[in-house]
């Protein structure tokens, strides 16, 4: 069995586990199990040599697609960026799962200052920062606020795990903290498809 199929397989056993978990509804508790179970696969760095995932550059997806389900639910990818890159701080309207394979993958977590009700504005603090390297992972419920900060110090690749396809979310909010405004992150587009894929 090649690694395309040994990933496939595994792919296939992790994607049944966290529909049976998320089956009754997904809660911190829920989302910390799948969580756990994306990082035992995630560990399986054999499974995901660099050079079948080269990063991508700026201007298109950095994602490799493994699995999503017919409705786009339950999409996971290989997630590949460039050095350098990051992202504004932003949610994701449904759950979400990072963990670590290569290298290492700085988030940081923010706190909503602001309840939502008046249209452009959105105010966040920085409330931690977390690591994801081998090992780790973060789980974020759909409100929840992270950004991506990517050193020179590639290459980098994780798997991001979603309750719904990142092709899918249109509502995504992104902030800007100097000016306290928010806007509509789109979804996003460009996304491969990895051999041995779902």
């Amino acid at each position: 069995m090649n690694i395309p199929q040994k990933r496939r397989t595994l792919v296939q056993e992790l994607m049944s586990n966290v529909r049976a978990i998320a089956q009754a509804g997904v809660d911190r508790t829920s989302l910390a199990r799948i969580r756990d179970e994306v990082v035992r696969l995630a560990v399986r760095r054999d499974l995901f040599p660099i050079e079948e995932f080269p990063a991508v550059e700026a201007g298109t997806s950095s994602m490799y697609r493994l699995s999503e389900d017919a409705d786009h639910r339950y999409a996971l990818y290989v997630s590949c960026p460039a050095q350098g890159r990051s992202t504004p701080p932003h949610n994701h309207t449904t759950w979400a799962v990072i963990a670590g394979v290569h290298g290492r993958e700085h988030n940081k977590l923010y706190k909503r200052l602001d309840d939502g009700s008046k249209e452009g504005v959105g105010r966040v603090e920085l409330a931690g920062e977390l690591d994801i390297v081998s090992g780790k992972g973060l789980a974020m419920m759909p409100d929840d606020v992270h950004s991506i900060h990517l050193g020179e110090d590639g290459p980098h690749l994780n798997l991001h795990l979603y309750g719904m396809s990142i092709e899918h979310i249109h509502h995504r909010t992104a902030f800007d903290m100097e000016t306290g405004t928010c806007r509509t992150f789109p979804a996003a587009k460009g996304v491969k498809t990895a051999e041995g894929a779902l």
